[in-house]
């Protein structure tokens, strides 16, 4: 019997892939999402645009990718602990959400917590989602961490299936060589 393995070595491991949630309309909540959309790293106005929001009436849909919007937003600033507060609080709101398991997954990766993070992505995998390819990306990159090489792979595999050409995860696919298992 032949059996694939496939070793890995982490020298360049890539940044997981963070997810924004649109919101429709005029308003904070939609300035909020500008701001995450665009990479604002965190600035004082963008967080305040996001706070605002929140103070304003909103749908419940709407409340719960605002505050997964602040969430990227305090992530880039280096804010973990309030980032996941508000992926916890988005996940609470709407468990539908899989943008909000997917920045949750980055957060707890960031935190080293990658059999947690593995799960987050698991679950946004699980629901309806457009960012199929960055959940899969993302956690591959934790199976990379744990040393399921074979899972990374497969996960990276799946991932250029949904967006070839993807450079990100194309790299990171370079880190791999694929042996035989002699018995």
């Amino acid at each position: 019997m032949k059996h694939i393995l496939l070793a890995a070595s982490i020298l360049l491991l890539a940044v997981p892939a963070s997810a924004q949630v649109i919101v429709v309309g005029p308003g904070k909540a939609q300035t909020c999402f500008q701001f995450a959309k665009t990479g604002n790293t965190g600035t004082k106005n963008a967080l305040k645009s996001c706070d605002e929001a929140l103070d304003d009436k909103l749908m419940k849909r709407d409340v719960a990718a605002t505050h997964v919007n602040r969430g990227v937003l305090l992530m880039r600033k280096g804010e973990t602990d309030r980032a996941v507060a508000d992926y916890k609080v988005a996940i609470d709101m709407y468990p539908d959400l899989a943008e909000a398991h997917i920045n949750h997954g980055v957060a707890l990766f960031h935190d080293g917590r990658f059999d947690a993070a593995v799960k987050a992505y698991s679950t946004a995998l699980s629901l309806d989602t457009d960012k199929q390819a960055a959940a899969l990306f993302n956690r591959a990159l934790a199976y990379e961490r744990m040393e399921d090489y074979r899972a990374a792979y497969f996960d990276l595999k799946s991932a250029l299936e949904i967006k070839p050409d993807w450079d990100l995860a194309e790299e990171a696919l370079t880190r791999f060589t694929v042996t035989r298992k002699t018995s």
